[in-house]
């Protein structure tokens, strides 16, 4: 990806000594948007719908000034836009810290934590539709609270607020990372009586305040990985652990405890084949503070595989979650939470930053089951039973 360097001394600045460190700030981002045909199927009130639509469409700001011994200070914006629709937000990764060559990476801010961790190592990221991503986004990492309740994303789908984290540098193939929030999963409400949970939702945490009853500054999340990527072979552990805010006022008096563990191993063949397998067991709990739990759990796993040769690149992936089981799922009906969700591609690459790129993507849920597809951009949200398919063409450009 070509990126336009814009580098500024100090000195020049700020009249400072001219032996002062040099800082560069480099400007990348990317346009992706198509065309999508979506249907919701066993919906007799729903019909196809046809419309443009945009996938993280982004401006990305990044600076680092050499503080020198190896030590540099960095800092990252991006900024994400709407090309269908002409709005713009702050809600990508953004934050500011230190980097050191032996000592590893110290993030503060906001940040993708957990949710992608099988998707980047294994090459499962392509370059079409959002909601064609099945992965740690879509079904691998998603978890139903029970029946009629709503769907999570383990590590909240998007970028973990209040965060601070250390990346270690790679040895011998291996890298870790540490990562603590001080804010809980996604803030759980209760609409018509059914509690609803929106992903990334929470921006609460510990000592954000002590008065209320409950302890609505409790929540906190943390995550750790072990990677291993050196040659063709790329594997790796996740675990994250998120509790809410204890906030018993305005009907919101529920938990939303979070745990998953996620597991990944990849192999990427001489002739451009790359294949893997990941593995994820989640738990959620949205039981009543202070009440019994009503605890899901379940087992989901996704295999990724990507032919390319040439300007092509063919893309196939399929992902399962098993039956739910725990205190939240009557006894009998764990086989009805059953999904599999499956989606076919294909990439043309006109150059290294333009391409175009076609998916199918399909979900099918069990009678209980309420999964559905990441980053819906105005989709029909599903209820138990229904299974939504998306036929996408598009366009990718980088800068």
């Amino acid at each position: 990806m070509k990126r336009k360097y814009f580098v500024v001394t100090a000195a020049a600045l700020l009249a400072v000594p001219a032996a002062m460190a040099q800082t560069s700030v480099s400007i990348s981002g990317r346009f992706n948007v198509g065309w999508e045909n979506y249907k919701v199927g066993s919906c007799p009130g729903c019909d196809t719908e046809s419309r443009v639509s945009e996938s993280s469409s982004r401006i990305d700001f990044s600076i680092r000034e050499d503080l020198g011994g190896g030590l540099s200070a960095w800092g990252y914006h991006s900024l994400r836009f709407s090309p269908d629709l002409g709005t713009i937000n702050t809600s990508g990764n953004t934050a500011v810290g230190l980097q050191h060559d032996r000592w590893g990476k110290l993030t503060i801010g906001r940040w993708d934590v957990h949710y992608l961790e099988a998707d980047i190592p294994l090459g499962a990221l392509h370059r079409g539709s959002n909601q064609a991503l099945i992965g740690g986004g879509g079904l691998l990492g998603q978890i139903q609270s029970g029946p009629g309740g709503a769907v999570v994303i383990m590590g909240n789908g998007t970028r973990t607020p209040n965060l601070l984290m250390w990346d270690s540098p790679a040895w011998n193939g291996f890298s870790a990372r540490l990562a603590y929030a001080a804010s809980g999963g996604a803030a759980p409400v209760a609409v018509a009586g059914v509690v609803t949970v929106i992903p990334g939702a929470s921006t609460l945490g510990e000592g954000a305040t002590n008065r209320g009853p409950g302890d609505p500054g409790s929540g906190r999340s943390w995550s750790g990985a072990l990677r291993y990527s050196n040659g063709p072979w790329a594997a790796g552990l996740s675990y994250w652990n998120a509790n809410a805010e204890s906030d018993v006022t305005n009907g919101v008096n529920r938990d939303n405890d979070q745990r998953s563990t996620r597991a990944w191993l990849g192999y990427k063949f001489a002739m451009g084949l790359n294949a893997g397998l990941s593995v994820d067991r989640s738990s959620l709990d949205t039981g009543i503070n202070g009440g019994a739990s009503s605890k899901s759990r379940r087992t989901s796993w996704f295999i990724p595989v990507n032919y390319r040769f040439g300007p092509h690149n063919l893309i196939a992936q399929y992902s399962r979650a098993g039956k739910l089981t725990g205190s939240a799922i009557a006894a009998g009906t764990s086989g009805n939470y059953k999904a599999h969700a499956w989606m076919l591609g294909y990439e043309y690459a006109f150059s290294k930053r333009t391409s175009i790129n076609l998916n199918y993507t399909k979900l099918v849920n069990g009678s209980l089951a309420s999964y559905d597809m990441y980053a819906l951009n105005g989709a029909t949200n599903t209820v138990a039973g229904e299974d939504p398919r998306q036929v996408y063409v598009g366009m990718r450009h980088d800068f």
